[in-house]
């Protein structure tokens, strides 16, 4: 199959730290190896999408406004990928999507989602909590709404001592990885929950001045031997303190999958994770879910991965379940099992 791309143009021309940018690239790359023609088109020239035989648009909203609409893009089988990360109560998410379709001039995120569902031929999402967003939240007829899980790469042999001498780290910690001052990814919250447990912790990522940033900083010089940041990483460091750590915490108020913390089950990781969003369909039963908000349960929960026994289990599940090879394996039969239900 010829399949196009469209993020975005604000995720298109961001750097390697975006996550719905990672995700698309991966998912290409795996689609390519399997045969397929991956072309990347560019939100400033929608021109030749009669060419393709899948034109898959991500994120929706503002971002991609105006690709529902058929006649001036003629694709042959659209898809959406929406990237839905909210906790918004379901009644409220009905009613800015109504609002939004009802009355012309008053424009809502969920009105645009809803109307490019609408459109959509197929709409391909990541997780049950999307799921219901796209069904029960926008009113999309279930038959034409997909979940397809996401995944990783199966990371090459590392060396966790890499990380440990260069920035002398302990011989176990738990391990923070993101873009860390973004108010979502709760890290105050993290930090508050760990201090009295005395389990050192690595933060690492790229970051934001301000605020957030300053508290953070000056956590850490009050608990030198316990809080450390190390900024930004190359891929074979971050993969070797992945490998190096004892648990990955990512305690979000919502995530869409999760990736950084897949990435860290997949070096053989426990996970303390956000229940908000997609990473229950990801962790199932095997990492320790949190709510972002109650510092007590975060703390819990750490201590809990942290006196856990080291098993496979959970990277066996990653590995075996969860690779972008699967996902484009899954993927490419979705948009072919749709494509026949148009007779394409």
């Amino acid at each position: 199959m010829r399949i196009g791309y469209l993020l975005p143009s604000s995720i298109s021309l961001s750097g390697p730290g975006n996550g719905i940018r990672a995700e698309v690239l991966f998912r290409a790359e795996a689609l390519q190896k399997q045969g397929h023609d991956i072309v990347r088109v560019e939100p400033w020239d929608l021109t030749n999408l009669e060419e393709l035989d899948v034109l898959h648009f991500m994120v929706g909203g503002f971002g991609t406004h105006g690709i529902e609409n058929r006649p001036s893009y003629p694709a042959k089988f659209l898809v959406w990928g929406p990237i839905i990360d909210t906790n918004e109560p379901m009644w409220r998410y009905r009613l800015a999507a109504a609002a939004g379709s009802l009355l012309p001039k008053f424009f809502t995120i969920p009105g645009v989602f809803r109307a490019q569902a609408q459109a959509a031929d197929l709409v391909i999402v990541r997780s049950t909590h999307e799921h219901q967003r796209v069904t029960a939240g926008l009113g999309i007829d279930p038959a034409k709404v997909e979940i397809v899980l996401g995944g990783v790469n199966p990371p090459p042999p590392v060396d966790p001592d890499l990380v440990r001498q260069r920035f002398d780290l302990p011989d176990e910690f738990a391990l923070h990885v993101s873009k860390f001052t973004q108010g979502r990814k709760n890290v105050l919250n993290l930090i508050e929950a760990i201090l009295p447990t005395k389990i050192p912790l690595v933060i690492a990522g790229s970051r934001t001045p301000g605020p957030v940033l300053d508290r953070i900083e000056q956590l850490a010089k009050e608990h030198p031997d316990q809080i450390k940041i190390l900024g930004f990483l190359q891929r074979e460091e971050l993969d070797a303190l992945y490998a190096a750590c004892r648990i990955f915490c990512l305690p979000s108020t919502h995530e869409g999958i999760g990736l950084v913390a897949l990435e860290a089950a997949a070096l053989g990781a426990g996970v303390v994770i956000t229940r908000h969003g997609g990473p229950p369909d990801y962790f199932t039963d095997l990492a320790r879910y949190t709510s972002p908000g109650n510092v007590d349960e975060i703390r819990n929960a750490i201590q809990q991965a942290w006196d856990d026994p080291r098993g496979e289990q959970l990277r066996d599940h990653v590995l075996t379940n969860l690779t972008w090879d699967q996902h484009a394996t899954n993927i490419a039969d979705t948009y072919a099992k749709h494509r026949s239900r148009l007779g394409l």
